[in-house]
Protein backbone atom coordinates (compact mmCIF):
# COMPACT_ATOMS: atom_id res chain seq x y z
CA UNK A 1 0.00 0.00 0.00
CA UNK A 2 1.36 3.20 -0.74
CA UNK A 3 0.72 6.38 -2.42
CA UNK A 4 2.23 7.78 -6.28
CA UNK A 5 3.05 11.53 -5.70
CA UNK A 6 4.83 14.05 -8.67
CA UNK A 7 8.50 14.47 -9.77
CA UNK A 8 8.10 10.01 -10.29
CA UNK A 9 8.09 9.38 -6.50
CA UNK A 10 6.32 6.48 -5.28
CA UNK A 11 5.78 6.75 -1.53
CA UNK A 12 5.40 3.65 0.33
CA UNK A 13 3.46 3.66 4.10
CA UNK A 14 7.23 3.90 5.76
CA UNK A 15 8.08 7.01 3.38
CA UNK A 16 4.88 8.43 4.22
CA UNK A 17 5.40 8.00 8.26
CA UNK A 18 8.78 9.42 7.36
CA UNK A 19 7.86 12.64 5.64
CA UNK A 20 5.07 13.04 8.66
CA UNK A 21 7.71 12.36 11.15
CA UNK A 22 10.43 14.99 9.98
CA UNK A 23 7.79 17.63 9.70
CA UNK A 24 6.09 17.34 12.71
CA UNK A 25 9.98 17.50 14.10
CA UNK A 26 11.02 20.35 11.37
CA UNK A 27 7.72 22.26 12.70
CA UNK A 28 8.50 21.69 16.49
CA UNK A 29 5.54 19.64 17.20
CA UNK A 30 7.51 16.41 18.20
CA UNK A 31 11.21 15.67 19.84
CA UNK A 32 13.67 14.63 18.40
CA UNK A 33 13.84 11.33 20.78
CA UNK A 34 10.17 10.66 19.57
CA UNK A 35 10.90 11.35 16.01
CA UNK A 36 14.42 9.01 16.27
CA UNK A 37 11.83 6.13 18.27
CA UNK A 38 9.01 6.22 15.41
CA UNK A 39 11.90 6.19 12.34
CA UNK A 40 13.87 3.83 14.31
CA UNK A 41 17.01 5.69 13.52
CA UNK A 42 19.91 7.93 15.40
CA UNK A 43 19.83 11.70 15.68
CA UNK A 44 22.25 12.38 13.48
CA UNK A 45 20.61 10.55 10.87
CA UNK A 46 17.54 13.12 11.84
CA UNK A 47 19.53 15.77 11.21
CA UNK A 48 21.16 14.31 7.82
CA UNK A 49 17.38 14.27 6.59
CA UNK A 50 15.67 17.04 8.06
CA UNK A 51 18.78 19.36 6.17
CA UNK A 52 18.09 16.84 2.81
CA UNK A 53 14.26 17.68 3.10
CA UNK A 54 15.23 21.60 3.09
CA UNK A 55 16.84 21.21 0.03
CA UNK A 56 15.56 18.54 -1.95
CA UNK A 57 11.65 18.46 -0.97
CA UNK A 58 9.96 15.31 -1.33
CA UNK A 59 12.38 13.83 -3.32
CA UNK A 60 14.76 13.01 -0.54
CA UNK A 61 12.81 10.27 0.45
CA UNK A 62 14.36 8.47 -2.66
CA UNK A 63 18.29 7.15 -2.30
CA UNK A 64 20.89 8.75 -4.25
CA UNK A 65 21.97 5.15 -5.30
CA UNK A 66 18.59 3.61 -6.69
CA UNK A 67 18.95 2.47 -9.92
CA UNK A 68 22.58 2.59 -10.07
CA UNK A 69 25.04 -0.49 -10.25
CA UNK A 70 27.72 0.02 -7.50
CA UNK A 71 31.28 0.56 -9.56
CA UNK A 72 32.87 -1.75 -7.38
CA UNK A 73 30.61 -4.59 -8.02
CA UNK A 74 32.50 -7.90 -9.01
CA UNK A 75 31.36 -9.84 -12.06
CA UNK A 76 29.16 -12.76 -11.21
CA UNK A 77 31.81 -15.49 -12.45
CA UNK A 78 34.60 -14.42 -9.86
CA UNK A 79 30.97 -14.89 -7.15
CA UNK A 80 30.05 -18.68 -8.47
CA UNK A 81 33.67 -19.17 -7.87
CA UNK A 82 34.55 -17.97 -4.84
CA UNK A 83 30.85 -20.13 -3.68
CA UNK A 84 32.52 -23.20 -5.24
CA UNK A 85 35.63 -23.02 -3.50
CA UNK A 86 34.29 -22.24 -0.28
CA UNK A 87 31.53 -25.15 -0.67
CA UNK A 88 34.39 -27.59 -2.17
CA UNK A 89 38.18 -26.38 -0.10
CA UNK A 90 37.60 -24.24 2.07
CA UNK A 91 34.87 -25.08 3.87
CA UNK A 92 36.41 -25.30 7.26
CA UNK A 93 38.41 -22.31 6.74
CA UNK A 94 37.59 -19.28 8.68
CA UNK A 95 36.50 -15.89 6.42
CA UNK A 96 40.09 -14.51 7.07
CA UNK A 97 42.05 -17.43 6.35
CA UNK A 98 39.90 -18.18 3.15
CA UNK A 99 40.46 -14.92 1.76
CA UNK A 100 43.99 -15.42 2.04
CA UNK A 101 44.39 -18.65 -0.09
CA UNK A 102 41.99 -17.16 -2.43
CA UNK A 103 44.31 -14.37 -3.21
CA UNK A 104 47.55 -16.21 -2.87
CA UNK A 105 46.60 -19.41 -4.19
CA UNK A 106 43.81 -18.37 -6.65
CA UNK A 107 44.47 -14.84 -7.14
CA UNK A 108 40.49 -13.91 -6.13
CA UNK A 109 41.34 -10.22 -4.71
CA UNK A 110 38.17 -9.19 -2.93
CA UNK A 111 37.07 -7.13 0.17
CA UNK A 112 36.73 -8.63 3.21
CA UNK A 113 32.96 -7.29 3.22
CA UNK A 114 32.53 -8.76 0.15
CA UNK A 115 33.69 -12.01 1.29
CA UNK A 116 31.60 -12.16 4.43
CA UNK A 117 28.64 -11.47 2.68
CA UNK A 118 29.07 -13.99 -0.38
CA UNK A 119 29.64 -16.71 2.39
CA UNK A 120 26.48 -15.60 4.06
CA UNK A 121 24.65 -16.43 1.23
CA UNK A 122 25.96 -19.93 0.66
CA UNK A 123 25.69 -20.01 5.14
CA UNK A 124 29.65 -20.38 5.14
CA UNK A 125 29.77 -18.54 8.03
CA UNK A 126 31.89 -19.27 11.35
CA UNK A 127 29.96 -17.83 14.59
CA UNK A 128 32.30 -15.07 16.05
CA UNK A 129 32.11 -15.61 20.16
CA UNK A 130 29.73 -13.11 21.28
CA UNK A 131 30.59 -9.64 22.66
CA UNK A 132 28.80 -7.97 25.51
CA UNK A 133 26.14 -5.97 24.78
CA UNK A 134 25.40 -2.28 23.98
CA UNK A 135 24.55 -0.08 26.39
CA UNK A 136 20.87 0.30 27.23
CA UNK A 137 19.15 3.92 28.09
CA UNK A 138 16.40 4.69 29.28
CA UNK A 139 13.60 6.08 26.53
CA UNK A 140 11.27 9.29 26.71
CA UNK A 141 7.90 8.71 26.47
CA UNK A 142 6.05 9.91 22.96
CA UNK A 143 4.46 13.09 23.04
CA UNK A 144 1.27 12.52 22.35
CA UNK A 145 -1.31 9.82 22.73
CA UNK A 146 -1.46 7.12 18.90
CA UNK A 147 2.03 8.07 18.40
CA UNK A 148 3.30 4.90 19.69
CA UNK A 149 0.95 1.81 21.54
CA UNK A 150 2.54 -1.24 22.96
CA UNK A 151 1.18 -4.79 22.48
CA UNK A 152 2.02 -7.93 24.39
CA UNK A 153 0.58 -11.04 25.70
CA UNK A 154 1.27 -12.64 28.69
CA UNK A 155 0.89 -16.29 29.76
CA UNK A 156 -0.02 -16.58 33.69
CA UNK A 157 -3.09 -18.52 35.93
CA UNK A 158 -5.17 -15.20 35.85
CA UNK A 159 -8.52 -16.63 37.34
CA UNK A 160 -7.74 -20.61 37.31
CA UNK A 161 -5.24 -22.96 37.54
CA UNK A 162 -4.62 -23.64 33.64
CA UNK A 163 -2.32 -20.55 32.30
CA UNK A 164 -4.43 -18.40 30.26
CA UNK A 165 -2.97 -15.23 28.02
CA UNK A 166 -3.87 -11.70 28.52
CA UNK A 167 -3.74 -9.61 25.39
CA UNK A 168 -2.62 -6.19 26.50
CA UNK A 169 -2.09 -2.86 24.49
CA UNK A 170 -1.54 0.24 26.27
CA UNK A 171 -0.39 4.00 25.09
CA UNK A 172 2.96 4.68 25.52
CA UNK A 173 2.59 8.53 25.96
CA UNK A 174 0.41 7.95 28.73
CA UNK A 175 0.37 4.60 29.55
CA UNK A 176 -3.67 4.34 29.64
CA UNK A 177 -4.42 0.55 29.26
CA UNK A 178 -6.04 0.49 26.08
CA UNK A 179 -7.86 -2.15 25.61
CA UNK A 180 -7.21 -6.02 27.00
CA UNK A 181 -8.48 -9.12 26.88
CA UNK A 182 -8.43 -12.33 28.22
CA UNK A 183 -8.06 -15.15 25.22
CA UNK A 184 -6.74 -18.93 24.98
CA UNK A 185 -3.43 -17.88 23.02
CA UNK A 186 -1.31 -14.89 21.74
CA UNK A 187 -2.69 -16.49 18.34
CA UNK A 188 -3.66 -14.57 15.13
CA UNK A 189 -7.00 -14.11 15.24
CA UNK A 190 -7.20 -12.78 19.08
CA UNK A 191 -4.03 -10.55 18.20
CA UNK A 192 -6.64 -9.08 15.32
CA UNK A 193 -9.92 -8.93 17.02
CA UNK A 194 -8.03 -6.70 19.83
CA UNK A 195 -6.39 -4.29 17.10
CA UNK A 196 -9.69 -4.28 15.31
CA UNK A 197 -11.41 -3.02 18.94
CA UNK A 198 -8.59 -0.48 19.44
CA UNK A 199 -8.91 1.05 16.15
CA UNK A 200 -13.13 0.90 15.85
CA UNK A 201 -13.03 2.46 19.06
CA UNK A 202 -9.79 5.28 18.66
CA UNK A 203 -8.86 5.27 15.22
CA UNK A 204 -6.10 4.62 13.70
CA UNK A 205 -2.60 5.05 15.63
CA UNK A 206 0.70 5.82 14.09
CA UNK A 207 3.02 2.75 15.13
CA UNK A 208 2.52 -1.01 17.11
CA UNK A 209 5.67 -1.40 19.64
CA UNK A 210 5.98 -5.21 20.23
CA UNK A 211 8.34 -8.05 19.87
CA UNK A 212 9.74 -10.14 17.13
CA UNK A 213 7.07 -13.03 17.50
CA UNK A 214 6.06 -14.67 14.53
CA UNK A 215 2.07 -13.26 15.02
CA UNK A 216 3.55 -9.89 14.03
CA UNK A 217 5.59 -10.65 11.63
CA UNK A 218 9.06 -11.17 13.82
CA UNK A 219 12.08 -13.14 12.16
CA UNK A 220 10.47 -16.31 11.68
CA UNK A 221 7.37 -14.84 9.94
CA UNK A 222 8.94 -11.80 7.90
CA UNK A 223 6.85 -10.51 5.21
CA UNK A 224 3.82 -12.92 5.82
CA UNK A 225 2.03 -12.06 8.56
CA UNK A 226 -1.84 -11.43 8.76
CA UNK A 227 -1.39 -9.28 12.02
CA UNK A 228 1.22 -6.98 10.29
CA UNK A 229 -0.32 -6.92 6.53
CA UNK A 230 -3.55 -5.50 8.44
CA UNK A 231 -1.94 -2.98 10.18
CA UNK A 232 0.24 -2.17 7.07
CA UNK A 233 -3.21 -1.91 5.61
CA UNK A 234 -4.28 0.87 7.79
CA UNK A 235 -0.83 2.70 7.63
CA UNK A 236 0.45 2.16 10.60
CA UNK A 237 3.88 0.76 11.44
CA UNK A 238 5.41 -2.16 13.45
CA UNK A 239 8.08 -1.64 15.19
CA UNK A 240 9.61 -4.69 16.97
CA UNK A 241 11.34 -4.50 20.15
CA UNK A 242 15.26 -5.52 20.24
CA UNK A 243 14.59 -7.44 23.76
CA UNK A 244 12.20 -7.03 26.80
CA UNK A 245 13.13 -4.31 27.91
CA UNK A 246 12.54 -1.94 25.08
CA UNK A 247 9.01 -2.60 25.45
CA UNK A 248 9.60 -1.94 29.50
CA UNK A 249 6.07 0.10 29.86
CA UNK A 250 3.58 -3.03 28.90
CA UNK A 251 5.80 -5.71 30.79
CA UNK A 252 5.76 -3.51 33.67
CA UNK A 253 2.21 -3.46 33.35
CA UNK A 254 1.48 -6.96 33.39
CA UNK A 255 3.53 -7.10 36.58
CA UNK A 256 1.05 -4.50 38.08
CA UNK A 257 -1.58 -6.73 36.42
CA UNK A 258 -0.11 -10.13 37.91
CA UNK A 259 -0.03 -8.14 41.27
CA UNK A 260 -3.51 -6.49 41.65
CA UNK A 261 -6.10 -8.39 38.70
CA UNK A 262 -5.10 -12.15 40.19
CA UNK A 263 -6.08 -10.76 43.55
CA UNK A 264 -9.04 -8.93 42.59
CA UNK A 265 -10.32 -11.72 40.65
CA UNK A 266 -9.66 -14.27 43.68
CA UNK A 267 -12.01 -12.27 46.11
CA UNK A 268 -14.54 -11.76 43.17
CA UNK A 269 -14.40 -15.78 42.71
CA UNK A 270 -14.61 -15.25 39.13
CA UNK A 271 -13.55 -18.62 37.56
CA UNK A 272 -14.38 -18.11 33.98
CA UNK A 273 -12.74 -16.42 30.73
CA UNK A 274 -16.36 -14.81 29.88
CA UNK A 275 -16.51 -13.29 33.56
CA UNK A 276 -13.13 -12.49 33.74
CA UNK A 277 -12.75 -10.56 30.61
CA UNK A 278 -16.19 -8.49 31.70
CA UNK A 279 -14.92 -7.83 35.20
CA UNK A 280 -11.52 -6.61 33.55
CA UNK A 281 -13.07 -4.33 30.82
CA UNK A 282 -16.29 -2.72 33.24
CA UNK A 283 -14.79 -2.64 37.00
CA UNK A 284 -10.86 -2.91 36.57
CA UNK A 285 -9.65 -1.27 34.03
CA UNK A 286 -11.25 2.19 34.42
CA UNK A 287 -9.96 2.09 37.95
CA UNK A 288 -6.50 1.38 36.90
CA UNK A 289 -5.99 3.97 34.31
CA UNK A 290 -7.20 6.53 36.40
CA UNK A 291 -4.66 5.68 38.73
CA UNK A 292 -1.96 5.25 36.86
CA UNK A 293 -2.96 7.03 33.56
CA UNK A 294 -0.72 10.35 33.11
CA UNK A 295 -1.55 13.46 30.55
CA UNK A 296 0.34 13.30 27.13
CA UNK A 297 2.99 16.36 26.77
CA UNK A 298 0.93 17.30 23.81
CA UNK A 299 -2.79 17.49 24.75
CA UNK A 300 -3.80 16.79 20.85
CA UNK A 301 -4.45 13.27 19.74
CA UNK A 302 -2.58 11.09 16.61
CA UNK A 303 -4.79 8.97 16.18
CA UNK A 304 -6.36 9.37 12.27
CA UNK A 305 -9.64 9.07 11.65
CA UNK A 306 -10.65 5.79 9.20
CA UNK A 307 -11.10 6.69 5.61
CA UNK A 308 -14.73 7.14 4.21
CA UNK A 309 -16.05 3.32 3.04
CA UNK A 310 -13.34 1.53 4.99
CA UNK A 311 -14.44 -2.12 6.44
CA UNK A 312 -12.75 -3.00 9.32
CA UNK A 313 -14.32 -6.50 8.76
CA UNK A 314 -12.48 -6.58 5.10
CA UNK A 315 -8.84 -5.75 6.52
CA UNK A 316 -8.94 -7.17 10.10
CA UNK A 317 -9.36 -10.86 8.29
CA UNK A 318 -7.09 -13.80 6.55
CA UNK A 319 -6.01 -12.39 3.16
CA UNK A 320 -4.37 -14.93 1.01
CA UNK A 321 -3.84 -15.33 -2.67
CA UNK A 322 -4.79 -17.26 -5.73
CA UNK A 323 -4.47 -18.17 -9.27
CA UNK A 324 -7.30 -19.13 -11.03
CA UNK A 325 -7.23 -22.07 -12.52
CA UNK A 326 -8.67 -22.64 -16.68
CA UNK A 327 -11.70 -24.30 -15.12
CA UNK A 328 -12.64 -21.57 -13.00
CA UNK A 329 -11.39 -23.52 -10.13
CA UNK A 330 -9.19 -22.41 -7.29
CA UNK A 331 -7.21 -24.64 -4.06
CA UNK A 332 -7.58 -23.60 -0.62
CA UNK A 333 -6.21 -25.58 2.17
CA UNK A 334 -6.51 -28.48 0.30
CA UNK A 335 -10.29 -27.72 -0.56
CA UNK A 336 -11.07 -27.25 -4.47
CA UNK A 337 -13.54 -24.45 -4.74
CA UNK A 338 -15.39 -23.78 -7.94
CA UNK A 339 -16.80 -19.65 -9.04
CA UNK A 340 -20.52 -20.14 -9.85
CA UNK A 341 -20.88 -16.22 -11.32
CA UNK A 342 -22.53 -16.02 -14.90
CA UNK A 343 -18.93 -14.16 -16.35
CA UNK A 344 -19.11 -12.60 -19.85
CA UNK A 345 -15.21 -12.86 -19.78
CA UNK A 346 -12.42 -15.44 -18.30
CA UNK A 347 -10.30 -14.59 -15.25
CA UNK A 348 -8.48 -18.08 -15.90
CA UNK A 349 -4.68 -17.04 -14.63
CA UNK A 350 -6.14 -14.38 -12.89
CA UNK A 351 -4.82 -13.33 -9.10
CA UNK A 352 -7.84 -13.85 -7.02
CA UNK A 353 -8.08 -12.45 -3.29
CA UNK A 354 -9.01 -14.85 -0.98
CA UNK A 355 -10.41 -13.82 2.60
CA UNK A 356 -11.80 -15.66 5.63
CA UNK A 357 -13.48 -13.78 8.14
CA UNK A 358 -15.26 -16.30 10.66
CA UNK A 359 -14.53 -19.72 9.00
CA UNK A 360 -16.39 -17.63 6.22
CA UNK A 361 -14.45 -17.77 2.85
CA UNK A 362 -14.59 -14.82 -0.10
CA UNK A 363 -13.33 -14.43 -3.08
CA UNK A 364 -13.12 -11.32 -4.75
CA UNK A 365 -11.41 -10.36 -8.14
CA UNK A 366 -11.17 -6.55 -9.00
CA UNK A 367 -12.95 -5.49 -6.06
CA UNK A 368 -15.74 -7.81 -6.91
CA UNK A 369 -17.23 -10.63 -4.35
CA UNK A 370 -16.87 -13.69 -6.72
CA UNK A 371 -19.22 -16.67 -5.29
CA UNK A 372 -18.05 -19.78 -4.19
CA UNK A 373 -19.09 -23.26 -3.72
CA UNK A 374 -16.90 -26.54 -2.11
CA UNK A 375 -16.57 -29.15 -4.82
CA UNK A 376 -14.14 -31.87 -3.69
CA UNK A 377 -10.81 -31.95 -1.84
CA UNK A 378 -7.88 -31.22 -4.08
CA UNK A 379 -5.99 -33.30 -5.93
Amino acid sequence: MGQQLGMGIYMSVSDQLRIEVICKYESGKMSAASACTLLSISERTLRRQVARYKIEGLGFIRHRNKGRRPWNRKPDPIKSAVHRIMKEVLFDYNLTHAREVLVQSYGLSITQETMRRWCQEIGMIKHKQKRRGKPRFRRQRQSQEGLLIQFDGSYHRWFSEQPTCLLAAIDDATSEVVHAEFCQSENVEDCMRVLHAIVKSRGIFKALYTDRAGVYGGMKRSGFSQVARALEELGTHVIYAQSPEGKGRVERLFRTLQDRLVAELRLNKITTMETANRYLKEIYLPSHNNHFQVKAENPEKAYRLLPLGTKLEDIFCYKEYRTMAKDHTLSLHGEKWLIIDPLKRSIADQRIEIRVKRSVVEAYFAGRLLNLIKIKKAA
